[in-house]
């Protein structure tokens, strides 16, 4: 994600302007002032804000019971989920709701003459966030969908980035793993993980083996 280390910055210092900029939004309250107030208290550890707006979405299972008809709820796209929240009018209380990743197929919006909606393709379901500021959308669905395909390609390559071990040799299998790191193609945590099993996998033992008995 381009701008990934200026986003996570701004989240932890709850700089929502600053996070509307990167995407070329003017900050706004979005009508939900009391929900980006306490935004902060529902991201998860490490989680990073991308991109904001708000929206008309019906009533659920869990909305407010003192909100009738339909919500305005604030929706936040980070690196982890899509975040909805809702602060009840005439209570402390706030609702919320978060999809996965994994669980979206595309993003898609639509802008009108002066407002916006979102729709979240989930497979079985669409799930529309309607009357968005017009300027929000476009921003956030682009987003997602590139976030989106780039956690799919990092899935992709930490599923094969270890072939079968019979197949390719050991050290090249460490050599590859090296280059996609250097790339940027896998995390920290994937490279270690990957590595790790490389260098705990019997065949890896049974060539140091071979190597240590060569030099002695």
């Amino acid at each position: 994600m381009e701008n990934y280390e200026k986003y996570a910055e701004h989240t932890k210092t709850r700089d929502w302007k600053s996070i509307c900029q990167l995407n070329d939004v003017e900050l706004d309250s979005f009508g939900t002032r009391k929900e980006l107030n306490v935004l902060p208290e529902y991201l998860e550890k490490n989680e990073t804000v991308f991109a904001l707006t708000s929206g008309v979405m019906k009533q659920s299972d869990t909305s407010n019971t003192f909100d009738f008809g339909t919500n305005t709820w604030l929706v936040a796209l980070t690196s982890d989920r899509f975040l909805f929240l809702d602060a009840a009018m005439l209570t402390s209380s706030v609702d919320s709701q978060s999809i996965r990743h994994e669980r979206v197929q595309a993003v898609s919006a639509s802008q009108g003459f002066v407002l916006g909606k979102i729709s979240i393709d989930l497979g079985n379901r669409m799930l529309v966030i309607d009357n968005c500021h017009k300027s929000t959308v476009k921003a956030m669905a682009s987003l997602a969908n590139k976030w989106i395909k780039e956690l799919s390609d990092k899935k992709d390559i930490s599923n094969n980035v270890i072939p079968a071990l019979s197949q390719t040799p050991l050290f090249d299998l460490l050599e590859r793993l090296e280059k996609f790191f250097t790339l940027g193609a896998l995390s920290d945590e994937e490279f270690k993980e990957a590595r790790a099993k490389i260098l705990d996998s019997n065949e890896f033992k049974k060539e140091k083996e071979k190597l240590l008995s060569s030099i002695t």
